[in-house]
């Protein structure tokens, strides 16, 4: 995971989000964007108003932190279980 100054830097798909502002912060894994479809803007608000519980803009503040962490993600089908 590495602290960005550019949070608008996320490859869509590929890189997920830890936001921090004090005691507040939320998480999205690089899937949430690709299922979603939303843009980078709409991707790192969501984060910050549903998840974090800040401002939907707080991102843009340099007072927010803004993580990327790229992770991998596998399972089964139910069905080959």
């Amino acid at each position: 995971m590495q602290r960005t100054e550019d949070p608008t830097s996320l490859r869509l798909g590929v890189d997920g989000i830890y936001i921090k502002r004090g005691f507040f912060s939320g998480c999205f894994l690089p899937q949430v964007a690709a299922e979603t479809g939303w843009t980078k803007e709409q991707f790192l608000s969501y984060c910050c108003a549903h998840k974090a519980g800040l401002a939907a803009d707080a991102w843009k503040d340099p007072q927010t932190e803004v993580y990327l962490f790229t992770a991998e993600a596998f399972g089964a089908d139910f069905k080959e279980l």
